[in-house]
C-alpha cells in the first residue's frame, strides 16, 4: 500500500481549522486529521508532500522520523513545522485505524475509560471571537456583527456568573475562564505589579463563580502567562480559598523555576504546557515537579505517539494530564482518543462553544454529550468531515482538498 495524494481544506472559524487529507493506493482509503493553525501551514504542507508520496502509511512512526529528520533544517524540532507533521501524523491514524477496521484508541494502547470528560473554555458576557493565524482579530461572515455589550460588562464578576450556570445547564462539571482579561489590554502589566484593585476585581470574579455553580463544580481559570511570580502568586493566594481545579499558565513559559515558584508557594494546583512541544520541552517541568497538570495541545506537541510519551512521563512523575484544545470537532475527537488511554487523564479543553456550527463540521451527532466524549467501536477517528457543510466556512483563498471553490 502507497500514499498517493496529500491535500489540505482550511474552515474559517474562531481560528483556522486545517485538515490534511491522506489518500492510498487501495480503493479509495483515506484518513484525514486537524492540525493547530499556524501563517502559511499549508505551504509547508506542500512541501512536505514529495516527502510521502509512494511511502507506506502503516509506518506511522517511521514517517514522522523522517519528516522531522529532513525539516530539522527549517527548525521542526522547536517550530510551526511540528503543527503540519502532527496533522499528517493523525490522518495516518485514522487511515490506518480504519484499514484494520480498529479505534485508533486501540493503536495507542487501548482504552482505560470509556468516556473521556470535557471542560468547557468559556468567556463572560457576549465576548465572541474569531482570529487570524497570528491571533489578530477578523470577522468572518458567520461571526454576529451586532456584539455591543460595553468591555466593562464582559468582565464583571455577575457577566461570569452567568455564563458559567448556563454552561453547567448544558451537562458540562468543569469550566474555566480567563483571568487575564480584565486587566490585560496592551501587555504593559509585564512591566509593573499589578495594583491591589486589579487583583481584588479576580478575586471577586472567582467567588461569583464559584457561589454561581456551587462546590461541585470543578473550576480552572487562565492567566495567558501575562504576570511575573510575584504578581502570580498574589493571584493565587487571593483564589486559594475557591477551591481551584488549577491555575493556568501564571507566567511566561521559557524559565520552568517561575512556574515553580508560584507551584511551590501556594496550594492552587498549577497547570501549563500548551506551547510545549515534544518531550523534551516537558522534561525540565517534570523532572523539576514545577507543576501539577500538564497541558500539550495535541494539534501541535507532536503528535498522538508523541503526546502519549509525554503523559507517561508525567504519570511517572505523579504530574495529571488535561490536554488544551482549540480546535474543530475533528481535532477535538482525536484528542480524546488519546485521553482515553491515558491513566493520569482529567480532562479535555473544548473551546468552541461561540461557534454556531461547530457541532455539524462532523457527520452525525454531536460528540460532546452531557460534558464527555464517548468512545466508540468505530474504525480510524471513528466519525469524517462533513464537507458539505463545512464548504460553507471554507477559508477564501485556499484549496478544499486540491479543488478551487466557488462563491
Amino acid at each position: 500500500m502507497k500514499i498517493t495524494r496529500l491535500t489540505t481544506a482550511v474552515v474559517e472559524a474562531n481560528y483556522d481549522y486545517t485538515f490534511v487529507r491522506i489518500e492510498t493506493d487501495r480503493g479509495g482509503l483515506y484518513g484525514t486529521g486537524e492540525c493547530f493553525f499556524a501563517p502559511g501551514l499549508t505551504a509547508i504542507f506542500r512541501e512536505l508532500t514529495p516527502l510521502l508520496i509512494g511511502r507506506d502509511p502503516r509506518e506511522i512512526s517511521r514517517l514522522v522520523q523522517h519528516l522531522a529528520r529532513k525539516t530539522s533544517a527549517a527548525g521542526s524540532t522547536s517550530g510551526i513545522v511540528w503543527n503540519a507533521i502532527t496533522g499528517i501524523e493523525a490522518a495516518l491514524h485514522d487511515l490506518v485505524g480504519k484499514l484494520y477496521g480498529c479505534p485508533v484508541y486501540q493503536l495507542l494502547g487501548g482504552k482505560v475509560r470509556d468516556s473521556v470528560r470535557i471542560y468547557a473554555d468559556s468567556h463572560a458576557g457576549e465576548n465572541f471571537e474569531s482570529c487570524s493565524a497570528v491571533l489578530t482579530e477578523r470577522r468572518p461572515d458567520w461571526l454576529s456583527q451586532t456584539d455591543t455589550q460595553p468591555q466593562a460588562e464582559h468582565y464583571a464578576p455577575e457577566a461570569y456568573a452567568r455564563r458559567a450556570v448556563s454552561v453547567v445547564a448544558k451537562g458540562f462539571t468543569a469550566l474555566k475562564f480567563d483571568l487575564d482579561s480584565m486587566v490585560v489590554s496592551t501587555g504593559e502589566e509585564m512591566n509593573r505589579p499589578l495594583t491591589n484593585a486589579e487583583i481584588e476585581r479576580m478575586r471577586e470574579v472567582v467567588q461569583s463563580v464559584r457561589e454561581a455553580v456551587g462546590a461541585g463544580i470543578d473550576l480552572a481559570f487562565d492567566c495567558h502567562w501575562r504576570f511575573r511570580p510575584s504578581d502570580a502568586i498574589k493571584i493565587a493566594h487571593a483564589v486559594e480559598p475557591y477551591g481551584l481545579l488549577w491555575l493556568e499558565d501564571p507566567c511566561p513559559p521559557e524559565n520552568w523555576r517561575q512556574t515553580a515558584a508560584v507551584k511551590n508557594a501556594t496550594g492552587v494546583p498549577i497547570l501549563t504546557g500548551e506551547n510545549l512541544i515534544l518531550l523534551t520541552g516537558f522534561l525540565p517541568l517534570l523532572e523539576n515537579l514545577a507543576v501539577d497538570f500538564i497541558a500539550p495541545d495535541i494539534q501541535k506537541s507532536g503528535g498522538l505517539l508523541e503526546t502519549k510519551r509525554i503523559a507517561a512521563m508525567a504519570d511517572f512523575y505523579g504530574v495529571s494530564l488535561a490536554p488544551h484544545c482549540i480546535a474543530g470537532p475533528l481535532g477535538l475527537l482525536t484528542s480524546a482518543h488519546l485521553c482515553a488511554t491515558a491513566p493520569n487523564f482529567v480532562a479535555l479543553e473544548f473551546h468552541g462553544q461561540d461557534v454556531p456550527f461547530w457541532n455539524d463540521l462532523l457527520i452525525g451527532d454531536p460528540i460532546i454529550q452531557k460534558g464527555a466524549v464517548a468512545m466508540t467501536d468505530a474504525p480510524g477517528l471513528g466519525r469524517e468531515l462533513n464537507e458539505e457543510v463545512a464548504k460553507h466556512y471554507a477559508r477564501p483563498g485556499e484549496l478544499w482538498f486540491g479543488e478551487e471553490l466557488t462563491r
